[in-house]
């Protein structure tokens, strides 16, 4: 029998929803850990790299919002999560022939993320439907599914493209971005009953906007922290290749942090009703503020990787506690632009700026100095966090209906 989402739609068994996030983490795990080191191997530069990686997510973070006005608006998150996932897979394809060329290499960058711009925010506007307000402590059991698939293809990759060649990071990701999407069938969603129809010149993103005025105020705190987050894994695999490390210590490095994060969700849930949501977000943001002060002093390749996994604490903690604020920010109708919005901000935009200064700081100034810089930029986000979310805690969950059409 299937559950009932807040929507009143019919929705997917939760056992097919961790199956998804499983195949979300795997698919995830073929391309972005080793994304730097395939750019690398083309020729180009960390500073050109940290271009490359900066245009793909501004395209990832404009699309995004993109693909949740079109979820919210009557197309449903599965349909468009399965659009999205075979768009991906041809564009991972079409990126096979760009050879050295940076103009050639940053367009196919750019359309790779801007197709896959829909997956994670969707995989979690879809888990928070499916709980329902009275159950969202326990979005972290499903989003540890996304992680064990992360943890087991993360390694397997690793010792696969080192084994044979990193031209077939690719190749791998399409492959897996073609059986996420046809794992969308199994949801068999129905058009939401709450469509929004908004006369917003931004569309869904600007009803959000109005019926969620916190959200853009606490997206602009972990903006800051995301950019410092973002430079130091953006570069932690250049770090462990420079030290004599290899793309097999690299997918180790991930997959060990992925394991660590699985426990750590699964404890969010009672963490989150006893410390709150607020307290949890500023111990995720801490750990890392430890973890990229030591990666600061640092050199040895195993060393990093084995320390690598204490960011599994940090990513649980504050993944887990950004998508339950949205979804308690936001009215279930628009659960898919507000996680989408978010997203766009946070895991797009918020790379831009870290990742283009982190090439800039890492190839003038060395490691050391990136991770360091890193940990002062995660201190000063999280602090914005927890002024800016006041009192969040303590608040009613909005209401799961659409908000009226906005006028923005």
């Amino acid at each position: 029998m299937r559950e009932q989402g807040s929507s009143g739609a019919p929705s997917a068994p939760l056992g097919d929803l961790h199956a998804l996030f499983f195949l979300g983490g795997a698919s995830g795990a073929a391309l972005l850990p080793f994304f730097a080191l395939l750019l690398k191997e083309r020729g180009l530069s960390p500073a050109l790299i940290g271009l490359v990686l900066a245009v793909a997510n501004l395209a990832g973070g404009l699309a995004g919002p993109v693909w949740g006005h079109f979820a919210d608006v009557g197309h449903g998150k599965a349909r468009i999560l399965r659009l999205s996932s075979w768009a991906s897979a041809a564009a991972a394809i079409a990126f096979l022939p760009t050879g050295s060329s940076l103009a050639a290499i940053v367009a196919a960058a750019a359309l790779l993320y801007a197709c896959s711009g829909a997956g994670a925010p969707l995989e979690d506007a879809l888990a928070v439907d499916l709980l329902g307000p009275g159950r969202l402590g326990a979005y972290g059991r499903v989003r540890l599914w996304a992680s064990l698939g992360w943890a087991i293809a993360v390694v397997a990759f690793g010792a696969l493209y080192e084994g044979t060649d990193l031209a077939l990071v690719m190749p791998a990701y399409a492959a897996m971005a073609l059986l996420f999407g046809l794992w969308t069938y199994r949801l068999h969603e129905a058009r939401p009953a709450g469509t929004v129809h908004t006369g917003s010149r931004l569309g869904a993103a600007g009803a959000t906007v109005r019926a969620a005025p916190k959200l853009l105020p606490f997206s602009a705190g972990a903006f800051l922290m995301s950019a410092g987050w973002s430079a130091a894994l953006a570069f932690l695999g250049l770090r462990i290749v420079g030290q004599g490390g290899g793309p097999f210590l690299v997918g180790f490095a991930a997959g060990l942090t992925a394991v660590v994060e699985i426990p750590v969700m699964l404890a969010t849930g009672p963490l989150g009703r006893r410390i709150g949501l607020r307290a949890m977000y500023l111990a995720g943001a801490a750990v890392n503020v430890a973890l990229f002060s030591v990666w600061a002093l640092v050199s040895d390749p195993t060393v990093l990787a084995v320390l690598a996994s204490l960011e599994g604490v940090s990513f649980a903690l504050v993944y887990v506690s950004q998508v339950v604020l949205v979804g308690r920010l936001v009215p279930a109708g628009l659960l898919a632009s507000g996680q989408s919005l978010f997203s766009g901000i946070v895991r797009s935009a918020a790379p831009i700026a870290g990742i283009l200064a982190g090439g800039v700081v890492f190839e003038r100034l060395g490691p050391p100095a990136l991770f360091a810089g890193c940990a002062g930029l995660v201190a000063l986000g999280a602090t914005v966090v927890w002024l800016v979310l006041a009192g969040v805690d303590a608040a009613a969950a909005p209401p799961h209906v659409a908000p009226p059409p906005a006028s923005t």
